[in-house]
Formats: C-alpha cells, sequence, structure tokens
C-alpha cells in the first residue's frame, strides 16, 4: 500500500508542472467507482489489457475484484504498466456497467516501473466461477486452463467472431474472436489455457482474448533425444577475428548453415515449406556429395554431384512445390525430390530442435538450434537457443525466416557459433532484432539507394498545395501509372485517373486490403474507387489489394497464408517510369484538400516530393516490381466487389478557411543534388544510411528539425523496452552540439496523443537536466470547429550538417512496427532551396505551436 501511494505522489508531482486539471477524487482501487457515475476521477491502475479503444485496468486486488474499461481511442501504454488517467465515470447501457471515458492520460510509465509496477497476473478461473459471479470478474484477466472448442461461429464473410469453449469440469463460455490475431481454431480443438479479460456485450458475457499469445501452447522441456557426441571439421582453423562486429574470414572449403524456417505458415501440409541455406564462405568451390544434414532423429544427403561455388548459398527445401507456393520462387533442391536412404525422415520440430551439417566423413561442420532444443548439450552451439524476434503481440512466430548477420561494413558474415550470429539477435539493435518473413527482399534491398546527378526537384506541401501537385503530376502521364498506397478515398484524385485512362494511359494500383479498424478489409468509397478504375470502359484499369486468408475470397491452397506485411504504409506513385512521386499523405481529402485555396484551406499537415533522378526511379520501380508481383506473391488480388461489403461513391468536401497556407505554390527546380531513398522493413535503421544517417551527421552548430506524426517514446512491449533509436538519435546529436526540434502531433486535445505527450515530457527534461539545445513540442493545424484541430500527419525530417542540407519526406511514423514489419518508403534530397522551403512550413507551424524562442 505504501509504495502504491508512493507512486502517485510520483505521478501527481509529474503532473504539476505541466498544470494538469485534478481531480475531486482520485482512487487507486476500484470497487468504489461503481456508486462514482458522472464523476470527474483520477484512476490509477495496472493496464492488463488494450484493444485499442478499449483499455482495461486492475488494481491488483486478489479473488473477483472487477477491473475497469477505459475508453481511451488510442494506445496509450504497454501491458504491465502503470497508468495514470483523469476522465469522467459513465455508464455503458449495453454492457450494464462503467467505464472511464478519458480526458486526461498520464503515462510516465518507466519511472513508475521501476519504483516497483509489476504487470497483474491473470486469475485462474473455471467456467463456473465466471457464470456464477459474472459482475465480479468484470474487466478481470482471467485464465481458463485445457479447455476444448465446441463451436466456432463465422459472419455473413465467413470470418470466425465468436467461439465456445469447455472446461475440464464442463463449463461452457463464449470467446470473442472479433480482434483477430487469434490462430485458426476449429471444433474439437484443445489448448492448454485461454486467457482474455471477461465483460458483457449486451446481455452475453463473453472472454475476449487480447491477441494470439493468449491462446496458450505447450511448451516441453527439451524436444528430441539428447544429441550425441560428434567429431569437429575444420578444427583447429584460424579466422580474422571480429570485422565490423562480426567473426569474419573462414579457411578454404569452409560451409556454414546461412538461412532457416522451421516454423513455415500455414497449417497442414504448410511445413513442406521448411527449409534451410547452405553457405560456402570458403574461396574454392565444394562438392556436396556425401554431405548430409541432421536434427539428431532424421537425416538426409546432398545428391552427388552437387557443387557449390565460392561465396554461393543453396537452398533447400523439405517439399518443392509447397516451398514454391510460399516463398514465390524454386528451391535450390527438395527432400521430395531428392530422397535419400536415411535413417528417418528429416522433420524440423516446430517447437524446439537441432540442424546440423555434417561433411563427408560425419564430422560436424556447423550446428544450429532453437527454442527447445539442446542449446546446452549440441557441440558445435554456445549458449541460448534461437527464438524467433518479436517485438509486439501481433507479430507472429510462425512463419519467420532466420538467417545470419552481414557486417554492414565489409560484408563479413557473422560465425561465433551462437545466437547471436542470427538476425533474431535481440541484443543488437543494428544487425539483429528482426522478423522476416516469405516475400520478403531483405537481402536484395538491405542498402538505400544513393546518387548524385542534376534532376528534376519538386515538392508539394499538404495542405497548401498538395492537390494541385499530385493532380498535376497524375496529368503529366503519357504512357502509365503505377501507385502503392494505403488508402485512397479522393474522389478528385479518382477523376484524374479516369482522364488518364481516357487518353490511354495505363493505371495500375496496388492498396491496402486490410486498413486498420475499417469493415471488409477497407472503406466503402475505396471499393467504389476501386471497382470504377477496374470497370473503366477503357480497359486500363487494374486495382489490386494485399490480402490474406482472413478474406473470404482468398481460398485455395494460399488461404492459410499470413500477409506480408503488418501494413503495406507506402505512399508513392511511377508516371511513365520515368518519374516518381514519394509522400507522407495518403489520397484523402484531408491530405489533399481540392478547395479553392485563395481564401484559405484546410487539412493534415503532409509532404510530397518528385524527382526523375535514376538511382531513385530504378529502385522505386524495383520496388514497385518487387512489391506487385501475383506470379510470386500470395497477398496480391485484383479487386473483386462483393455483394455484402458497401460501395459508396466519394463527394468532394465543403470549402475550408481555416488556415492560411505557408506556400501557395509548390517547389520546383532542376539543379545538382544528392539523393537517397530508404525503406522499411530493409534498411530503415541503418545507423549510417537515409534516416538516421542524416541525423546521425549532424554536430556542433547543425540544425535537425523533425515534423512526425508520433514518435514513440520506447519500442518493445511487456517486459522488454528499448530506446526508440529515432528519439536516441536527435538527442546524441543535441549532445554533439546540433539545435534539435522535433515537432509532433498534438491534435485531438489532451485525451490523445499521450504517447507524444510522454515523448515531449521524458525528453525535453533530459534536454533541460544536460542544458541542451532540444526541445519537443506538440502542434497541429487550426479548424474552426472545436476539438476538430487538423493533425500533423508529415514524416519528414530536416537536417543542416556542414554544407549539406537534407529534406526526408517519407511515409514511416515513429514505431518499430513501422521500420521492422511495414513496407514504408522515405526520400531525402540534399537541396539547399528544397531545404529552405520546407524550414518555412517548419517554422511556421513551430511557432504556431509555442511561439518564438
Amino acid at each position: 500500500m505504501i509504495r502504491r501511494v508512493l507512486n502517485l505522489l510520483i505521478a501527481l508531482l509529474v503532473l504539476s508542472p505541466a498544470g494538469a486539471p485534478r481531480a475531486a477524487d482520485t482512487f487507486t482501487e476500484f470497487e468504489p467507482l461503481w456508486s462514482q457515475s458522472g464523476k470527474r476521477v483520477t484512476v490509477q491502475g495496472v493496464l492488463v489489457a488494450d484493444f485499442f479503444r478499449d483499455i482495461y485496468l486492475s488494481d491488483g486486488s486478489p479473488g473477483a475484484a472487477p477491473g475497469l474499461r477505459v475508453r481511451s481511442g488510442e494506445h496509450m501504454a504497454e501491458l504491465g504498466d502503470l497508468v495514470l488517467v483523469t476522465g469522467i465515470l459513465e455508464h455503458d447501457e449495453r454492457s450494464g456497467g462503467p467505464f472511464l471515458r478519458v480526458e486526461e492520460a498520464f503515462t510516465d510509465l518507466l519511472p513508475l516501473r521501476e519504483q516497483g509496477s509489476q504487470p497483474i497476473p491473470a486469475a485462474s478461473v473455471t467456467a463456473a466461477d465466471l457464470l456464477g459471479d459474472p459482475e465480479g470478474w468484470r474487466g478481470r484477466l482471467v485464465a481458463l486452463p485445457e479447455i476444448v472448442v465446441t463451436a466456432v461461429r463465422r459472419n455473413a464473410n465467413a470470418q470466425p467472431w465468436l467461439m465456445t469453449v469447455e472446461d475440464a469440469a464442463g463449463g461452457e463460455v463464449s470467446v470473442e474472436l472479433r480482434d483477430g490475431q487469434h490462430p485458426v481454431m476449429i471444433e474439437g480443438d484443445r489448448l492448454p489455457g485461454l486467457l482474455g479479460v471477461w465483460d458483457r456485450k449486451g446481455e452475453h458475457w463473453n472472454l475476449r482474448p487480447r491477441s494470439g499469445d493468449d491462446f496458450l501452447r505447450v511448451e516441453g522441456a527439451y524436444r528430441g533425444e539428447r544429441p550425441p557426441a560428434r567429431k569437429l571439421a575444420f578444427r583447429g582453423r584460424e579466422s580474422e577475428g571480429k570485422v565490423g562486429g562480426l567473426f569474419g574470414g573462414a579457411p578454404q572449403g569452409r560451409a556454414m548453415l546461412d538461412a532457416l524456417c522451421y516454423d513455415p505458415p500455414g497449417p497442414g501440409d504448410g511445413e513442406g515449406g521448411e527449409s534451410f541455406a547452405v553457405l560456402n564462405t570458403g574461396d574454392r568451390k565444394l562438392r556436396l556429395g556425401g554431405w548430409s544434414v541432421t536434427d539428431n532423429e532424421g537425416s538426409w544427403s546432398f545428391p552427388r554431384g552437387t557443387v557449390l561455388a565460392p561465396g554461393a548459398s543453396l537452398r533447400v527445401a523439405r517439399s518443392f512445390e509447397r516451398f514454391t507456393w510460399v516463398f514465390g520462387f524454386p528451391p535450390d533442391l527438395s527432400i521430395d525430390r531428392h530422397p535419400c536412404e536415411a535413417d528417418g525422415a528429416l522433420i524440423l520440430d516446430n517447437g524446439g530442435d537441432e540442424l546440423l551439417l555434417l561433411d563427408a566423413r560425419g564430422r560436424l561442420v556447423d550446428a544450429v538450434v532453437w527454442e527447445n532444443g539442446w542449446a546446452d548439450a549440441q557441440p558445435g552451439w554456445e549458449g541460448p537457443a534461437l527464438r524467433p524476434y518479436r517485438f509486439n503481440s501481433f507479430v507472429p512466430e510462425e512463419g519467420q525466416m532466420l538467417w545470419r548477420k552481414r557486417s554492414l561494413e565489409s560484408g563479413h558474415i557473422a560465425d561465433g557459433d551462437d545466437a547471436r550470429d542470427w538476425s533474431v539477435d535481440p541484443d543488437d539493435p543494428v544487425l539483429g532484432q528482426r522478423c522476416e518473413f516469405p516475400g520478403w527482399d531483405s537481402r536484395r534491398f538491405a542498402d538505400t539507394a544513393r546518387c548524385e546527378e542534376t534532376a528534376e526537384v519538386r515538392a508539394f506541401v499538404s495542405p497548401d498545395n498538395s492537390f494541385a501537385g499530385v493532380r498535376e503530376f497524375i496529368a503529366s502521364a503519357t504512357r502509365s501509372i503505377e501507385i502503392e498506397l494505403y488508402l485512397f478515398t479522393h474522389p478528385g484524385v479518382y477523376d484524374e485517373l479516369a482522364a488518364a485512362m481516357d487518353r490511354g494511359v495505363r493505371v495500375t494500383l496496388l492498396l491496402n486490403g486490410e486498413v486498420f479498424g475499417a469493415r471488409g478489409g477497407t472503406y466503402d468509397s475505396v471499393r467504389w474507387i476501386a471497382r470504377a478504375i477496374d470497370e473503366h470502359p477503357s480497359g486500363l484499369g487494374h486495382v489490386y489489394m494485399w490480402r490474406n486468408g482472413d478474406d473470404p475470397r482468398h481460398t485455395g491452397p494460399d488461404g492459410d497464408l499470413p500477409d506480408r506485411y503488418n501494413h503495406p504504409h507506402q505512399k508513392f506513385i511511377i508516371v511513365d517510369r520515368a518519374r516518381v512521386l514519394v509522400g507522407s499523405d495518403n489520397f484523402t481529402q484531408s491530405s489533399l484538400p481540392a478547395d479553392d485555396t485563395a481564401d484559405g484551406t484546410g487539412g493534415s499537415r503532409g509532404a510530397f516530393l518528385v524527382t526523375d533522378a535514376s538511382c531513385i526511379v530504378e529502385r522505386v520501380i524495383a520496388i514497385w516490381e518487387a512489391d506487385f508481383d501475383p506470379r510470386r506473391q500470395r497477398d496480391i488480388h485484383q479487386y473483386v466487389s462483393h455483394p455484402e461489403l458497401e460501395e459508396r461513391e466519394p463527394r468532394l468536401s465543403r470549402n475550408r478557411t481555416d488556415y492560411e497556407p505557408v506556400h501557395p505554390r509548390p517547389y520546383e527546380s532542376r539543379e545538382a543534388a544528392r539523393f537517397e531513398l530508404g525503406h522499411s522493413p530493409d534498411n530503415a535503421l541503418r545507423p549510417d544510411r537515409g534516416y538516421l544517417g542524416h541525423v546521425n551527421a549532424a554536430g556542433a552548430g547543425d540544425l535537425v528539425m523533425v515534423q512526425q506524426q508520433y514518435e514513440r517514446p520506447w519500442w518493445g512491449y511487456g517486459d522488454r523496452r528499448e530506446p526508440n533509436p529515432r528519439l536516441e538519435a536527435y538527442l546524441e546529436a543535441a549532445r554533439r552540439g546540433a539545435r534539435v526540434r522535433v515537432l509532433l502531433s498534438g491534435a485531438g486535445g489532451p485525451s490523445r496523443n499521450a504517447k507524444n505527450r510522454l515523448a515531449v515530457r521524458r525528453f525535453n527534461a533530459m534536454a533541460d537536466e544536460e542544458g541542451l539545445d532540444m526541445k519537443l513540442a506538440l502542434g497541429h493545424l487550426p479548424d474552426s470547429r472545436a476539438g476538430r484541430e487538423r493533425p500533423i500527419h508529415n514524416k519528414m525530417l530536416l537536417v543542416r550538417a556542414g554544407e549539406a542540407h537534407w529534406s526526408h519526406v517519407g511515409s514511416a511514423n515513429g514505431s518499430e512496427t513501422a521500420h521492422r514489419y511495414n513496407r514504408e518508403l522515405g526520400l531525402s534530397i540534399d537541396s539547399e532551396g528544397l531545404f529552405a522551403y520546407l524550414t518555412e512550413v517548419f517554422v511556421a507551424d513551430w511557432l504556431r505551436a509555442v511561439g518564438a524562442e
């Protein structure tokens, strides 16, 4: 109790300087809240569930003490965090219980966690416990042990939304599946446990799992037999030591396991996608005939005549057809097409196993151990086993590709015989901490595209002149328009594309078919535009969607494959395969207002860059061809109307006069400049390239200006918290003597942007303590409607470092997902004129937010 009060006092001290309004009453125990409906209160509790719009807090009371549902409107914190919120207690007619509508969210969480906040464990219950006292367990995180799925219900789109489970005592409860991120469940499935939040909807009480992690699995101590002792090949070899952070050179004839996918996506025959790669790191060819691989149970031998050239890699799959279907290209060899006489079938256990590479004399050449394999007993392996990298609950373990790290400086390959060699190394933020899935081209795109030449440099700014700029860019097309975009609802941009098709231009769109929170995958206006382009009388329009097996039309052998990326969030256009546009904004009317700007306009802040620089055009085309390849990529499908899903023709919105443009016209130039294109998830976190490379080049007397929709104050989740490398880079630039200004979106009032507010508070406090010329602030664009301020949707970085004047505009927000699991693009141009043009925009928004400094 004393620690809880101390934590509350610390939190209140943090709040005081910000001038936050004090609630009439403060609660750290929730039971008295049930009689406080209509009151403005401050509540402190531990976050036990986050469903984006609903979070659940617990006060940690033992037994059936009800938790509290909080309507937050955004992700405020992470599971296990101590949260302090102020709001109005209201009564929910549908659920029959109270909830807190947030007015102010305070989440200075890490200091509170260090003071002793701990995750609240799930309470072990039976179905009889929950149904016997449903009100008492409301809002609590509970765990049902040993359940059987008795029924799965599906909606009109054939998507599962509710299932019934039975526990060991024969009691039944309903389980919500609406929030997705659950494994495929069918009647008769057994689980050793299921977690979730207990709450009511209408007349029914349901268990609401938070993510796929709540569907518990059985984890064994070890898988398989203890490995036998084996002699090592190449014993006594000498290496060059660590080069560029990695173990370097290898002797002649050296080989190693280079890539591994032991748990490919999809149930059943999906295991046929199991694969590994062998790399020749020597300087002469290797004859692999007679070599073999084994998991200490089954084994397989390379066919006679198999030769591996120096530096070459050989991919081996369990099933030729399944691997080709999953990965989009055939393996070099497959076990099913090249069978051999062996002791048993080579099957890589998803729960844990070992894979050994043996030479023709049966000596151990290389080994890798994962999950519950025998890491402590396997010759040729040191330390803990590999585990797939996950930085959030929605990142699946299934389907991940693991591969060896390469040094950024020299290309040397890691060879330390332990988990630090591999891309999933959780302690290496540069070369490790990576998840990779089939369909990615990370090795191909490991570096950014860079060049220096005389080329077109144009910039549009939202809402000042972006619609006119995008319209002119599309109107310039004479042969083809290719677009990758997250969201497209703009009728004016559709009209311009229709006009292009009328004059004979081929139009191809690749849109995100799973926009967050949208019914049926995307919005009804997106579906109308997609159908209208696809059915244009010219026959020149084609619209494709990124989809996965959740879509009822996505069936057949690929129906169980996951999406390649969490979100295809990029925003770019290729015109005539000669010019490209890269931006921060979607094609919406908030981003591209189409009204007459002579009397003002209104919308969110964003930007676009246009160029014909050769390296940029070539790389964007390469990304387009890698992303949009229906023959190779199984999540790309041509748009088809569905009778159950509405389509609504979008209309132009009203004239807006709330905002006076800084730049009525775009920036236009043809000049000698440097260009660089970076993209996620391939190279966005390289400290020597692109976004971070620009910031890391700033030092004494230099200037860094950031305008960003959001910067998460930390990355990771649960017990793993990592610094946001972007915020850390800004801080380090200030420590080197640069002037740093960071403007984040603060639109929506005090109940929104909780993590932006936390980032501002924490990093301003650090800058003040160290006497740094660094300041973070919250800003927005004006709107005459109260509470409807327009957000900063921009993703813009401006860096003046020495003689360089870098302007970067892209699609990536300051989250780990944007850099490790999304498709994102960002274009940087070193141009003094462009830098000055965009600096005027930043300064105007900064002055609006904080006034003159």
